[in-house]
């Protein structure tokens, strides 16, 4: 088995977009995900202000492992017709663009989804960037769905959708 840690986006200060159809923040809803997972899960710490800061300390506390990959857990939000999967890679890493390919393949086979593909980070002003970059092991960003439309009740049992990320990270 890979050795995968994985990081709940967000923090309980800070929690993301909030999804009027799951009912649910980005934070709560991939705490609950991160609750049925066999892998090591990490935290961003609430009291620290800025992103950047906040991933630096994120990074100390999971590079002191040896991971095979570090993969934060989000989903997006636009406007309600926004719709699929995707998820993010830093430039360069033949390995994170892999892992980010397999996972957008398997979930949109396994829920049905537009495929959005693979996107690399290069450039601080991209989303993701810091998280991407500071982490040792290869590191992906997932963006499963966009809680902003009803497709995303799809994946309102936290259960199913932990065991799907198993099925792929292990």
């Amino acid at each position: 088995m890979n050795k995968i840690a994985f990081v709940v986006g967000h923090d309980i200060k800070e929690q993301g977009a909030f999804s009027f159809h799951l009912k649910k923040t980005e934070f709560v809803y991939h705490s609950e995900v991160a609750s049925h997972l066999p892998f090591d899960i990490y935290w961003r710490n609430p009291d620290i202000k800025g992103y950047k800061s906040k991933m630096q300390d994120l990074a100390n506390r999971i590079n002191k492992q040896d991971y095979s990959a570090v993969i934060e857990l989000h989903f997006n939000s636009a406007t309600p017709t926004a719709n699929g999967c995707e998820a993010l890679f830093f430039g360069g890493s033949a390995i994170g663009k892999r892992w980010s390919q397999v996972y957008v393949d398997k979930i949109v086979q396994a829920y049905g989804m537009r495929n959005r593909g693979v996107l690399a980070i290069t450039s601080e002003s991209q989303r993701g960037y810091w998280f991407l970059k500071l982490m040792k092991a290869p590191a992906i960003i997932l963006e499963p769905f966009f809680g902003s439309n009803p497709e995303s009740l799809k994946f309102e049992d936290t259960k199913k959708y932990a065991e799907e990320l198993v099925k792929i990270f292990c």
